[in-house]
């Protein structure tokens, strides 16, 4: 219990290195490491971007009998997704499924995040696809990942209709994902439509920030809408946002 709240309060200060060093001095006394142990290591080497620490944790866990649940899997998942190891977290979520441990919305939402990292659009949204199959609700943080990897991969129009699915199931649309789909606009010299999504997030009460500004500009810059990118600058100047 004393190496388990020692590892997790390593985990909580991204100290992974640390939390290594308790786990290897935990073995060299003789004591067994377990689920939380292993978790919570893979956690810190998850927030210490250290995702090929994370996966020879798994592995260790795995020689020495651990039974891997479905936190085990998201810790190693999401250390994979910071470092856009997309094929090592498809790998992680189809070893998940040969050991029949039940995938969690943190799970998928985290593969869909390495997807995206990598510009893996269509892995991205295969992944989108399973959820429902696996009685899993998408949520903001999915839809985000999943528009940012169609930015990523100029797919203006997949964007869009994320968001229009968004509204459909009243899924709350935030600043990361109308960014995203402004983004994807501009990629696509879609500038009208980069224009109206500025708009829908004002009446929606979401503030743009530099961000969204530059988005929208770059989409009227690649369109040769000068007037209106200058314009977008002025209002920028005007909301005082740097």
């Amino acid at each position: 219990i004393t190496y388990n709240a020692a590892i997790s309060a390593c985990e909580k200060c991204g100290q992974w290195e640390q939390a290594l060093k308790l786990l290897n001095s935990l073995q060299e006394a003789n004591l067994t490491p377990d689920n939380i142990t292993y978790n919570a290591a893979m956690s810190a080497c998850e927030k210490g971007g250290a995702w090929q620490e994370a996966l020879r944790v798994l592995q260790q866990g795995l020689e020495n009998g651990l039974q891997p649940d479905t936190i085990t899997y998201n810790a190693a998942i999401s250390a994979c997704a910071k470092g856009g190891q997309w094929q090592w977290a498809l790998e992680l979520v189809a070893a998940m499924r040969e050991r029949g441990v039940p995938p969690s919305v943190i799970t998928y939402n985290a593969a869909i995040s390495a997807c995206q990292k990598a510009g893996q659009w269509e892995r991205a949204l295969q992944l989108m696809a399973e959820m429902p199959e696996l009685g899993l609700t998408r949520d903001t943080i999915t839809y985000s990942a999943a528009v940012s990897a169609c930015e990523k991969g100029a797919q203006w129009r997949l964007a869009l209709h994320l968001l229009h699915i968004m509204e459909e199931q009243a899924v709350p649309r935030d600043r990361i994902v109308y960014n995203a789909a402004i983004a994807a606009c501009g990629k696509g010299r879609q500038w009208q439509w980069a224009m109206r999504l500025f708009q829908y997030m004002q009446d929606s009460n979401i503030a743009p920030d530099p961000i969204t500004y530059g988005s929208v500009v770059n989409a009227c810059e690649r369109s040769g809408e000068w007037e209106c990118a200058l314009w977008l600058l002025q209002d920028m100047q005007d909301s005082n946002i740097a």
